[in-house]
């Protein structure tokens, strides 16, 4: 794997992985509008198609 596309993909998981955090935290709270919720998974699955492309790319998928 190409070292750029290894940092691309590390900066993508990080970044999806806080995403769900965000996520869990939102869930957690109780009076939280559902469409911030919605924002959230929004980005999550732009990152989790970022991290495919780069996959793919690699010939990793």
């Amino acid at each position: 794997m190409k070292e750029s596309n290894l940092k691309l993909a590390q900066q993508d998981i990080e970044e999806a992985l806080q995403t769900v955090g965000d996520m869990e935290k939102i869930i957690d709270g109780n009076d939280v509008p559902k469409e911030i919720l919605k924002e959230k998974f929004i980005a999550l699955t732009d990152k989790v198609q970022e991290l495919e492309d780069i996959l793919k790319t690699e010939g990793i998928l």
